[in-house]
């Protein structure tokens, strides 16, 4: 008749001392307290491996931090386990596993590698100005999540919480900074599918501030007020060189003379320039030579074309243009970036081609291959529109 085990008791283990070698006391069904000399006392589970037919033993964890009644039920799991013939010892590595894949692919570790990616497509500030929502109001949240946890459900709740503080804009810019995020996560094969495309339609609708322009029929009225603005020479020459080369602000205030090919009467703005991460090449017009011509004297033997006002060596502020339309009574009316509407807009009327009106203003369509492919293969088309601009602009300023 085999001998059966007498289950432990909490009086039997705190009593029990170490010796000179370790041994083990048994309470049954593969359950062992395994005291060592140093005095420490470890759980173990006893057993035979399925398919191995091998005897190992598991560590359950040490008394008395695993009480006698939580390694029972730890015992009791691992023999459900294998009653469906599952490798306890198995199933934990795989557990561990699933447990640190998770935590490599948490939604913060998700996002620094589509930041990664995103940083080469747009410019520093921008990313880092994204990256500084994300650290304020997402990662908090949701950061430690795994990027398969991160559903509706969840983010709605989470975000919920911004809304109530009253950014319901930011909400939205979140929704937008997550669902890239998550589109990242599809394309590199953690995640089947985004499931929160949507989630912005939950929240309160923001009305769109696009950045205000004057119309077309008021191009002259505003080439006056520029021209007859109380305002420094070189800020006048800066907002009507943007208005002819249909540049960003801070692509405009950042011009060196070192990028201009005068000879080819071109403009190349280095791809760490641009917000769209690929050399743009600006033909020229008549009328933008000329008004360079009249920055020579100026800023000639500087860096910069718009040198700052205290320190040359500096250009000047992507801002300075929209202070002096403020100034000059354009609040609310045009913006510094609006000045790229206006010529937007006048391309339309125009007839010309989407393609080119949208390389001329380097605006991101299609792949990144297909941008620098169409900017090239468009300059000499583009040399004529900018050239009928500029002639627009000067008939302008002539009524």
């Amino acid at each position: 008749m085999a001998r059966r085990t007498t289950p432990l008791t909490d009086t039997e283990i705190k009593k029990a001392k170490p010796k000179e070698k370790e041994y083990s006391l048994c309470d049954g069904y593969g359950l062992l307290l395994r005291i060592k000399p140093n005095g420490s006392k470890l759980w173990l589970f006893n057993y035979i491996r399925p398919i191995l037919g091998t005897r190992t033993n598991l560590g359950l964890g040490t008394y008395p931090i695993v009480s006698l009644a939580e390694a029972r039920m730890l015992r009791d799991d691992c023999r459900k386990l294998l009653a469906q013939q599952i490798d306890p010892k198995k199933h934990r590595e795989e557990l561990e596993r699933k447990q640190l894949m998770d935590t490599q692919s948490s939604f913060e570790k998700v996002a620094e590698l589509w930041k990664e990616k995103k940083s080469s497509e747009v410019e520093e500030k921008t990313i880092n100005k994204y990256w500084r929502n994300l650290e304020l109001h997402l990662f908090p949240l949701i950061g430690r999540y795994s990027i398969k946890e991160i559903k509706p459900s969840l983010v709605v709740q989470m975000l919920k919480k911004v809304e109530e503080n009253g950014s319901p804009d930011m909400v939205h810019r979140l929704c937008g900074h997550l669902n890239e995020i998550l589109n990242f996560a599809v394309n590199s094969g953690l995640i089947e599918s985004n499931t929160c495309l949507k989630i912005s339609s939950t929240f309160k609708s923001v009305r769109q501030r696009n950045n205000p322009r004057v119309s077309i029929e008021e191009i002259p009225t505003l080439i006056k007020s520029i021209h007859s603005a109380k305002i420094e020479k070189k800020t006048q020459l800066l907002i009507l060189f943007q208005l002819l080369t249909m540049v960003r602000p801070n692509e405009a205030s950042n011009a060196s003379w070192s990028e201009f090919d005068f000879d080819k009467k071109e403009w190349n703005i280095p791809a760490e320039r641009m917000k769209v991460r690929f050399l743009h090449t600006v033909p020229l017009s008549s009328q933008v030579m000329a008004l360079i011509e009249q920055l020579r004297p100026m800023t000639g033997h500087n860096k910069y074309l718009f040198t700052h006002r205290s320190d040359l060596k500096k250009a000047m502020s992507s801002s300075t243009v929209n202070m002096a339309l403020k100034r000059m009574g354009y609040k609310d009316k045009q913006t510094a970036h609006g000045l790229r509407g206006l010529a937007r807009t006048f391309l339309a009327e125009q007839g010309v081609q989407h393609e080119h009106a949208e390389a001329c203003l380097a605006h991101k369509t299609g792949s990144q291959v297909s941008l620098a492919y169409n900017h090239a293969n468009y300059l000499e088309k583009r040399r004529d529109i900018m050239q009928m601009w500029g002639d627009y602009i000067e008939k302008c300023s002539q009524s």
